[in-house]
């Protein structure tokens, strides 16, 4: 994003430096009788600007300014928007041009503090003057304008009028902001779909579950594999060994067959070959192999002659999916029964979010467009936007209509039998100005937002909510696309208004 924090259509956010003197001394825990008594007639002709680019925030606090005289310092505030937090690093150059090619650049080889460049200029003209700054930083230069400002003949010549700050306005300085987690997003035009509410559970779709049981009787052998409940498998792959010992040896006998049927079928083969047999024979023996192996396969034993070097007397537990090991419930040395669950595994990489929509809702989705839901334990939100299939039947019981999303796990943060709590988008979009789900706050049973109108001001704001897709939600009223909203550390916002916010540093000039 880029561009500038507006008042109105265009123009950067101003303010007279000494018109919000006493608002930005109450943000540091004093208040406007903490004000030195010359504010009371303090010249105006500074000004507080707010500006950002797609990677930085500045915003700039700058003095009157008087031909030929050093200023007070600028105050010259540099954030990094990916994280918030204060520029650490970099020359900074700061660029005023004014009346009849007059210029002033000042190099700032590093900030004063953490976040903080200062300047004291003194410049040779009167009349409006340009400012711009760049930041060199790690290989790059970063060009952001400041605008324009007045340069007068004398003290005289300042201006009396002081900016009143609007009503409201919340001061949290960036010192604050930069020692708390913090971030803010552009209101923007957006469509969005009406919600319906449905609770639901995470499933695992079908292929993606398997209850591995032991087909064969014995005792599990010790030793690898030794499996534990989040370990990765593949298809196919050993999650036990067993060695059999039932009564009537049901393993090696299947085995056996299996060895003596292959013996018979190659021997028929040679003998229909020599003219010595019928081709009736030859076709006996090829269904007993097929029946033998038939009967071996359904147990999932190793084919004789690919045992790769391990006992062709044990048995090899292997797992139809790929996945994780989700619960394992034989040990080693247990001796088990054939049909005994011995593992389940699951194949987390893609889940079902089921929704259980109530009937009365049944007939609206045949436009359904998506649906987004929250797990138990946490508020963040999952897109399931790929749907699966919707049920026929109403449940008798709970009348409810299952309904099946697709949902991406690459994290693994969903677990099956999670309980959800999502909503279903259907019928045509809504279009308005939208905000990040995550900036509007319930205080009190009123959706809040807090605006961002400057550097180191905020407004709160009541809004009207329409339609939300989990992750943006369209506000009817309150706010105006472009605006900035807090999305990270609302509360903090909040606290500040209260005058319940402190910082560490002090020494923030004002």
């Amino acid at each position: 994003m880029s561009g500038e924090v507006a008042g109105s259509s265009g123009g950067c956010r101003r303010a007279g430096a000494a018109g919000w003197a006493a608002v930005l001394l109450a943000a540091c825990g004093g208040s406007a009788a903490d004000a030195p008594a010359e504010a009371d007639h303090s010249h105006a002709g500074g000004g507080v600007v707010t500006h950002w680019t797609d990677e930085l925030e500045l915003f700039v606090e700058y003095p009157p300014h008087v031909k030929d005289v050093a200023s007070d310092a600028w105050a010259i505030h540099l954030t990094w928007l990916a994280d918030w937090r204060p520029v650490r690093e970099g020359r900074l150059t700061l660029l005023l041009r004014g009346p009849g090619g007059a210029r002033e650049e000042i190099v700032m080889d590093a900030p004063d503090r953490p976040g903080v460049y200062t300047a004291t200029p003194a410049l040779p003209a009167t009349g409006t003057w340009r400012a711009d700054v760049t930041l060199a930083v790690r290989g790059a230069d970063h060009a952001i304008p400041v605008g324009q400002l007045q340069v007068f003949e004398s003290e005289d010549a300042l201006p009396h009028d002081l900016e009143v700050p609007p009503p409201g306005l919340i001061a949290l300085l960036k010192e604050q902001q930069w020692t708390m987690p913090f971030a803010v997003e552009v209101a923007e035009e957006r469509r969005i779909a009406q919600p319906i509410p449905a609770t639901g559970e995470i499933a695992a779709p079908a292929g993606g579950l398997a209850h591995v049981s032991t087909p064969v009787a014995g005792m599990i052998v010790p030793g690898d594999p030794a499996l534990a409940p989040g370990d990765p498998v593949r298809a196919g792959q050993t999650v036990a060994v067993i060695a059999p010992a039932s009564l009537d040896n049901t393993y090696a006998r299947l085995r056996a067959n299996l060895l003596e049927a292959q013996h018979e079928a190659e021997r028929a083969e040679r003998l229909f070959a020599a003219g010595a047999i019928a081709q009736r024979r030859l076709v006996e023996a090829r269904q007993e192999l097929d029946v033998a192996q038939a009967a071996f396969d359904a147990i999932g034993g190793t084919p004789p002659g690919e045992e790769d070097g391990t006992d062709p007397h044990l048995y090899h537990l292997r797992t139809p999916i790929g996945g994780v090991i989700a619960d394992r419930h034989v040990a080693p040395g247990q001796h088990v029964d054939a049909g005994t669950h011995a593992f389940t595994v699951v194949n987390p990489a893609t889940l079902w979010f089921v929704a259980h929509v109530p009937a009365r809702h049944a007939a609206a989705l045949g436009d359904l467009s998506g649906a987004w839901f929250t797990v138990e334990g946490t508020e963040r939100v999952h897109t399931a936007g790929r749907l699966v299939s919707v049920g026929s039947v109403i449940d008798p019981d709970t009348r409810t209509l299952p309904v099946r999303f697709a949902v991406p796990n690459p994290d693994r943060a969903l677990k099956v039998g999670m309980l959800a709590d999502g909503h279903l988008l259907v019928g045509e979009p809504v279009e308005g100005v939208a905000v990040p789900a995550a900036a509007v706050q319930d205080e009190d049973g009123l959706p809040v937002v807090y605006v961002k109108v400057g550097g180191e001001a905020f407004l709160r704001r009541v809004v009207e909510l329409g339609p939300s897709d989990g992750s943006w939600t369209i506000v009817t009223a309150g706010v105006a696309a472009g605006e900035q909203v807090v999305t990270t550390g609302a509360y903090q916002v909040k606290l500040a208004s209260l005058g319940d916010v402190e910082i560490s540093d002090h020494g923030h000039p004002h």
